[in-house]
């Protein structure tokens, strides 16, 4: 009787474990998956599928080197195609996948509206490139490793005032990802006017699918007369205008947000964007030490070399495994230890994720000199 009644305890204490380990996530040897969301198709698509690709990179290295408390990673990925019913459907995908966290989206746009439909499911938003200031200051599941586009744009702002003497204000920018574009524009435009500039005008585009008519924003342009034209849109966008205005002999100069800082600029825009104006919070001749290798690693692996985007994914994963290891293997409530992770070497230099799920980090002056992304000013590290 006595020992069944150990046999009895013994179980008891097994399933109590087991239901333990279970719940906890934290005993198990299945993999533990991990979502990415963000658009892989159209003109967008040069930042989703390099933060894709940085991703499963940063996916494959953890893997390799063992996994998270020997438990590997499972990385399933989703295309938002770019529209908020593509985001919520991909990231309803992902989570009946059983994803612990997604790493997404890589447009504001996009993941303003995943974190409100999104915001009672308790998934983990860990976003490589999303920097509108709409989610800056906010508890919540969101979380990036790009800081909020407010310095950028102040930075741009007083460089086209300070350094370069301008005074005619015009913006161009992209409504189809208004999260971002009209935040940055309204940071710019204020910071520029308390320098002494003026705002003559701005246009706006996107609100219809299909060809931009180049042609016509030019001549827009040209009947107010700007000497700086911010652009706030994609590198291919930013690469069509730039040749418009190479045709029609214009003699403003041209700034653009980070969103059009990518090798699809150069490669569709040939001479064209020679002298387009950056600021930008990764520099590619000017890199972290971490970042030489894996350069290489990145071209070996998908035959072409990283952008930014590919950058911040990778270092996305790596928070998100930081996450998983100080919560004791466990993938349940990663939110409540992501705030305070940082690191001091990283792809992306130095930086911590604050209690809001925000970063800091200075910005370099960047232009387009003989096909290339060449620093003019660089930060101090």
């Amino acid at each position: 009787m006595l020992r069944n009644y150990f046999q009895s305890a013994e179980k008891g204490v097994f399933v109590w474990l087991l239901f333990l380990c279970l719940s906890l996530s934290a005993c198990s040897d299945d993999p533990i998956r991990l979502g990415f969301s963000g658009t892989l198709k159209g003109k967008y698509s040069d930042l989703g599928v390099q933060g894709r690709n940085g991703a499963l990179l940063a996916v494959e290295d953890i893997n390799e080197a063992g996994g998270i408390d020997g438990r590997r990673i499972e990385f399933l990925v989703r295309d938002d195609h770019n529209t908020p019913e593509g985001a919520v459907k991909a990231d309803e995908e992902l989570i009946a996948e059983g994803v612990s966290a997604i790493i997404g989206h890589m447009t504001s746009s996009q993941s303003m509206v995943a974190v409100r439909d999104m915001e009672d499911i308790g998934v983990v938003y860990i976003s490589p490139t999303t920097s509108t200031p709409l989610l800056q200051g906010i508890k919540d599941n969101f979380f990036r490793v790009i800081p909020t586009l407010t310095d950028l744009s102040k930075g741009l702002a007083e460089y086209s005032a300070d350094r370069l003497g301008k005074k005619r204000l015009a913006v161009v920018w992209d409504i189809s990802n208004q999260a971002f574009s009209a935040t940055y524009k309204d940071v710019f435009v204020e910071k520029f006017a308390a320098k002494g500039g003026k705002l003559v005008g701005e246009v706006t585009f996107g609100e219809q699918k299909g060809s931009i008519d180049w042609q016509k924003i030019v001549d827009e342009l040209k009947s107010i007369n700007p000497d700086v034209v911010v652009m706030v849109t994609s590198a291919r966008d930013l690469a069509g205008f730039a040749q418009f205005c190479t045709l029609n002999k214009t003699n403003w100069t041209i700034l653009s947000s980070m969103w059009g800082y990518t090798k699809e600029l150069i490669q569709t825009g040939g001479k064209s964007v020679e002298g387009i104006i950056f600021v930008v919070h990764f520099a590619e001749d000017d890199p972290e030490e971490l970042y030489v290798d894996f350069k290489d690693r990145f071209i070996k692996r998908f035959g072409w070399a990283p952008n930014f985007a590919a950058v911040f994914g990778y270092q996305a994963v790596q928070v998100f495994a930081e996450a998983v290891k100080r919560n004791g293997g466990r993938t349940k409530g990663l939110a409540a230890v992501i705030p305070g992770i940082g690191f001091e070497n990283s792809l992306i230099g130095s930086f911590e994720i604050d209690d809001f799920g925000d970063v800091k980090h200075t910005g370099h002056i960047v232009t387009v000199k003989n096909g290339n992304f060449v620093t003019v000013s660089k930060r101090e590290k």
